[in-house]
């Protein structure tokens, strides 16, 4: 019966996708559809003879976003895959450390926000060493989360900083003017519509977005100085936080990070501080692969990738952002 199931998702994972490609080209996770239980595999086997200790090594990859459980949304970068690894991590007493391995642009505020409050919890809850390595990217939400952390460790040629906010409201009136197309609203006030591209923004609906903007900028400020006190006090963070990004020596200068090192140290670190030396590497969430390693991705592989694209929706949605976006 099991089986008649899963075949039965299969089936109905190839109809969605044929149907969603004849209207566009789409971007399909099968795996997300055939798959919902977390696995944990070992990805570096500890140094003694049967240790029985774990640090648990947790993906946050890409674009940070809610809907963890939707089809296109990224696998190991929303709260609800985070919140099901910290869960389980919790539920494991042989987990004795965890390792956030960061690698994001950032995301939406919410999104950040919800990320960085379950690892704070999870430490407060558990008492367990929880560190994060910044390789590639850990820049705006995903320095949000970071700072959730009781160290911050980033890769020598990594990104870091950002640290701000971002709203994009796309204008396309000037399009919409040269293909025909009208708009017509019905509102039950003059704010209702703000963001509304099809028009210019008014002077007031500017301030009312900038006050939206400087209260998340501030409760960003407020959760580093909460959590990374050694960055010194309000106005000094604020010189640092004007939205550059930074190397990572330039990050320990600002002392937004504790050390520039590698994953490996990283995770030396973390079994160090928790007095398991001896202590396995896991993850949560890897197809079964005798292959994979502290590099390998967090994301369940899938047997079908379809690797394009939905016109119109490459880029983010109107909306505030903890994000770095070159070019805009």
């Amino acid at each position: 019966m099991k089986t008649k199931h899963r075949g039965g998702r299969v089936v109905l994972a190839g109809m969605m996708a044929g149907l969603m490609l004849a209207g566009g080209c789409v971007s399909v996770d099968l795996a997300k559809l055939m798959s919902k239980d977390l696995q944990e595999i070992v990805v570096e086997e500890g140094e003694g003879w049967g240790g029985r200790d774990k640090v648990l090594l947790v993906d946050v990859s890409g674009i940070i976003m809610e809907g963890g459980g939707g089809l296109f949304a990224n696998a190991t970068c929303s709260p609800e895959y985070i919140k099901a690894v910290l869960r389980r991590a919790e539920a494991d007493e042989r987990v004795k450390a965890v390792v956030l391995r960061i690698d994001s642009p950032g995301g939406t505020v919410g999104a950040s926000e919800l990320i960085a409050r379950e690892v704070a919890r999870f430490r407060e809850r558990t008492g367990l060493p929880v560190y994060a390595q910044i390789n590639g990217l850990g820049c705006s939400g995903g320095y949000y989360v970071a700072a959730a952390c009781e160290k911050i460790h980033i890769q020598p040629s990594a990104i870091t900083g950002s640290i701000g906010v971002i709203a994009i409201f796309p204008k396309y009136k000037k399009l919409a003017d040269k293909v025909g197309f009208e708009e017509e609203v019905i509102k039950s006030g003059a704010l209702k519509d703000i963001g509304n591209g099809m028009r210019e923004m008014t002077g007031e609906e500017r301030a009312v977005l900038q006050g939206l903007i400087d209260s998340n900028y501030d409760g960003f400020l407020a959760w580093i100085l909460r959590s990374r006190p050694q960055v010194g006090d309000r106005e000094t963070l604020k010189k640092a936080a004007d939205g550059r990004i930074y190397t990572a020596a330039q990050a320990l200068e600002h002392k937004l990070v504790d050390r520039i090192c590698f994953l490996d140290e990283t995770l030396l670190a973390a079994r160090t501080a928790a007095q398991a030396e001896d202590a396995k590497v896991v993850t949560y969430g890897y197809a079964e692969s005798p292959d994979a390693n502290i590099y390998s991705s967090a994301a369940v592989e899938s047997p079908v990738k379809l690797g394009v694209q939905l016109p119109g929706l490459s880029g983010p949605h109107s909306g505030f952002y903890y994000l770095w976006m070159p070019g805009h």
